[in-house]
């Protein structure tokens, strides 16, 4: 699984849309900004469209040439996958992103996956989720870990999101202790 970075394509933010590869167009982060709230802002301009269509939307936080931080505008993916596009020759992947759809009663959705993490492993990068209820995880690539950056609400929550369906959500959590979910 790959993720794509956006921080448009989401509630017409701007009007960015993914291209062959090659063209992908990237959204640099206002200068100074970092990366995680940079990570944040994204995915909190996706969270609404991610909640409307029950889809997971992703892409790529990037180094430009320049050492700019900036991401790739983002994919629509599948109720629970998501495939990013490649980024632009010349830039560098620095972390994944997606968001985590809209809240399903049956769908535990409120803390990474399994596959989030291994992902993230397998590309050798670190991630970003944001779940339906708000919160906001970092993915270690390389620890194999993911710790919750900030809880329910600290990200636009999905309307119908009811607290406590997922039972008692910690605050980290390693790849062992995902498989026991």
């Amino acid at each position: 699984m790959r993720f794509v970075f956006s921080i448009a394509a989401v509630l017409a933010v701007s009007a960015c849309q993914a291209k062959a590869p090659k063209d992908i167009e990237v959204i640099k982060a206002p200068a100074g900004m970092s990366e995680v709230a940079f990570a944040k802002t994204t995915l909190n301009r996706l969270q609404g469209v991610s909640f409307s269509s029950n889809r997971e939307y992703c892409g790529y936080l990037l180094r430009t040439p320049d050492g700019s931080l900036a991401a790739t505008a983002a994919a629509k993916g599948r109720i629970s996958s998501c495939r990013a596009h490649s980024p632009p020759e010349g830039h560098l992947i620095v972390a994944s992103y997606h968001t985590h759809g809209a809240f399903e009663y049956d769908t535990p959705a409120e803390f990474p996956s399994v596959s989030d993490l291994e992902a993230d492993e397998a590309e050798g990068i670190d991630g970003y989720i944001s779940t339906p209820g708000g919160r906001f995880w970092y993915v270690d690539g390389t620890e194999l870990v993911v710790s919750q950056i900030c809880g329910v609400g600290c990200m636009i929550q999905d309307s119908n999101f009811e607290v406590g369906l997922d039972g008692r959500i910690e605050v980290s959590y390693s790849l062992e202790e995902l498989r026991g979910l």
